[in-house]
């Protein structure tokens, strides 16, 4: 059966287009008022999304200008130039873990930055004296810094072995050699052959060696 539509029929249909029509109008205009409204003029942009990426820690000049020329980490023997002269006094020597690295500093007074090698040796033996040092963990690290000096009144006077136990990180011990003959040597008990990336500080002058986790 055919239904044929009534003027009735007609009229509603044509108020609901209307309606609808009107209605469509005015959320354009509504939409146009909110982009006009926002700050900096009718040229709105998205916020920027935040990154996945960790906030980065506070650094000073010197620190942002050593990263850059730090080389990657490497398990194999590295080596890079000290600047200065060879009146480095080693004051200090301290161990910290950090995410994804244990991190050795040796902190020295005087002027310019040590230069430095690192590798790994089958045996920890202590420079001068040949005598061997055991360390706890599966791995030796051995560190040299040159431009250095001793005997001094400044000189380190801390703990000959830093032990780190009850800690995740890589580094289990850190002896301290002393200087002999311009160069002074710091051991390293590690968990293993990982990975090592080495960057030197000014103000005062520092020798970072950061010991990587496996993974890193």
């Amino acid at each position: 059966m055919t239904t044929t539509a009534t003027p009735h029929d007609h009229r509603w249909f044509s108020r609901h287009r209307r309606t609808a029509l009107l209605g469509t109008l005015a959320a354009l205009a509504l939409t146009a008022s909110g982009c006009a409204s926002e700050p900096g003029g009718g040229d709105a942009t998205p916020a920027a999304r935040p990154t996945s990426a960790p906030a980065a820690s506070a650094a000073t000049p010197s620190e942002h200008a050593a990263a850059v020329r730090t080389p990657a980490a490497s398990r194999w023997r590295q080596s890079g130039e000290g600047s200065g002269g060879s009146d480095l006094v080693l004051v200090d020597v301290r161990v910290g873990e950090h995410e994804r690295f244990d991190r050795i500093v040796l902190e020295f007074s005087g002027a310019g930055a040590p230069g430095w090698t690192t590798r790994y040796v089958d045996h920890g033996v202590q420079e001068g004296s040949g005598d061997v040092v055991d360390l706890d963990g599966d791995a030796v690290l051995e560190v040299f810094a040159s431009g250095t000096t001793w005997p001094a009144p400044d000189y380190y006077g801390g703990p000959g072995r830093i032990r780190t136990s009850g800690h995740d990180g890589q580094v289990d011990e850190v002896y301290v050699g002393g200087t002999f003959e311009g160069y002074t040597q710091v051991l390293a008990g590690t968990r293993g052959r990982v990975p090592v990336r080495v960057l030197t500080l000014t103000g005062p002058p520092r020798l970072v060696v950061d010991v990587m986790d496996e993974d890193a």
